[in-house]
């Protein structure tokens, strides 16, 4: 501890859905430790998720590697880098083998990690102090803020904590919006893609969805996707008897986020961009079929679930009976969400105001 001021490692290395759901753990921990200086250790693909963060003092990104020798050289060198910190408390939201080792590396006296079953391959084993959940179908959000708890840090306020979008990131976006969308109709982002086939609704219902919206006559349908994603785009675009546009590339996380909070609605399954589209204010509508929704619904912003599986869920979901699942959503099901979502839901602002 310098000063008297204490030294916070949070330690959430991906992915980028996760990542975003200890967003609201971060701000917890700035309201309640206003002078720390709080780190982040993160993984490069998630990093724009939390990099330039008002909230954070410095990120410590890992680069991972793809050959085996060159991985390991990499992660001993980071565990070098997070040493270096001299940390007093260490945070481990993520609760794997390699956040443990992250978590010892740190040197701080103070440890904080999940208790078994939450903590994996035994990163329980490095933590000083183990903190056990009620129950094992918390939202990962309500989790992650149990952990903060443990470090006295207990939170009151509101969930929704957007990513940190900087202006510089926002003109493209804007001049998309008013130049190749209809300014009188509410845009409604739709996203397909998805991780996995256990996360994955029907591409043919996602067209019909889009057909109905358009045939409403109200909204403009924005396909979004991500590296990799755009054949999924398209083969919606493809399937659908009216014209929902495909939205043009986003460079980076930040873009995105700023081009679904300039959506009204969202609309797409357990992904990443879906914790996106809950952090950064914007209502969302979330199809599940593989995994649980107690656990991975979107928190931060009005929202429907849509889930027809078995209640509560296996611990593991074949992906035949998570499809299985899915064709029990019709788009119509989907539709009405949407509907029912943007009547109660008023247009949220331009900028988040914790911005």
């Amino acid at each position: 501890m310098l000063n008297g001021v204490p030294r916070i490692l949070i330690i959430r290395l991906s992915a980028i859905g996760d990542v975003v759901r200890v967003l609201p753990a971060l701000s917890t921990l700035r309201r309640h430790f206003p002078a720390a200086q709080i780190d982040w250790a993160v993984e490069s693909k998630a990093a724009a998720v939390v990099d330039d963060h008002p909230d954070l003092d410095r990120c410590l990104v890992f680069e991972r590697s793809r050959r085996g020798e060159g991985r390991v050289d990499g992660f001993f060198a980071f565990l070098r880098s997070v040493r270096a910190g001299r940390y007093d408390i260490s945070a481990d939201f993520h609760g794997i083998l390699k956040s443990g080792l992250i978590s010892l590396a740190s040197r701080a006296p103070q440890r904080f990690g999940f208790a078994w079953p939450r903590a994996r391959e035994c990163s329980n084993v490095f933590y000083t102090r183990r903190v056990p959940l009620p129950s094992q179908r918390l939202n990962r959000v309500d989790e992650n803020l149990r952990l903060c708890e443990a470090l006295g840090a207990p939170n009151h306020e509101p969930h929704e904590t957007p990513l940190f979008v900087p202006e510089t990131a926002q003109p493209e976006v804007d001049a998309y919006f008013d130049g190749a969308l209809d300014g009188n109709k509410r845009v409604i982002a739709v996203h397909p893609a998805v991780d996995r086939p256990s996360k994955q609704w029907p591409v043919a219902s996602y067209a019909a969805l889009a057909d109905m919206l358009l045939a409403d006559g109200r909204f403009e349908v924005l396909i979004t996707w991500g590296p990799g994603q755009r054949c999924v785009a398209e083969a919606v675009a493809v399937q659908a008897k009216r014209k929902p546009l495909i939205a043009p590339e986003t460079p980076d996380l930040k873009q995105y986020a700023w081009l679904i909070h300039r959506c009204a609605l969202y609309v797409g399954g357990d992904t990443g961009p879906m914790h996106i589209a809950a952090a950064m204010g914007t209502p969302t509508v979330a199809i599940f079929g593989g995994t649980d929704p107690a656990k991975h619904a979107p928190v931060g912003a009005p929202a429907r679930v849509l889930y027809a599986g078995p209640e509560p869920p296996p611990r593991r979901v074949s992906t035949r009976a998570a499809q299985d699942a899915f064709a029990r959503i019709t788009p119509d099901d989907v539709y009405d969400a949407c509907i029912s979502l943007l009547t109660q839901s008023p247009a949220h602002p331009a900028r988040p105001e914790a911005w």
